[in-house]
């Protein structure tokens, strides 16, 4: 593995080998932890905010009695997509 060297202001540059293995370019977002003393990037996909969304009225019923089913504990739990959409075609 490459080693770096932090520079002023704490900046370090991530090989170009890396940024390529990684698919990480100029301007990208990289989430840092520390684990076991260590410290692990992680390249982010940020999202920008959608506007608000207008329901018809159908659609706000919809919406209301799905939140209602869901605290109520109906919901279905699936190993794979496509045994939800097996379930969705019944």
């Amino acid at each position: 593995m490459p080693l770096v060297k932090v520079k002023h202001k704490a900046q370090i540059t991530l090989p170009a080998i890396l940024r390529k293995a990684l698919g990480i370019q100029e301007g990208d977002y990289l989430e840092l932890k520390i684990e076991h003393n260590k410290v692990t990037l992680t390249p982010q996909t940020i999202m920008d905010k959608i506007p608000p969304v207008t329901l018809s009225a159908k659609g706000e019923h919809i919406l209301k009695e799905s939140l209602r089913e869901v605290k109520a504990g109906k919901v279905k739990e699936f190993k794979n997509v496509e045994q939800l959409i097996k379930d969705l075609h019944k």
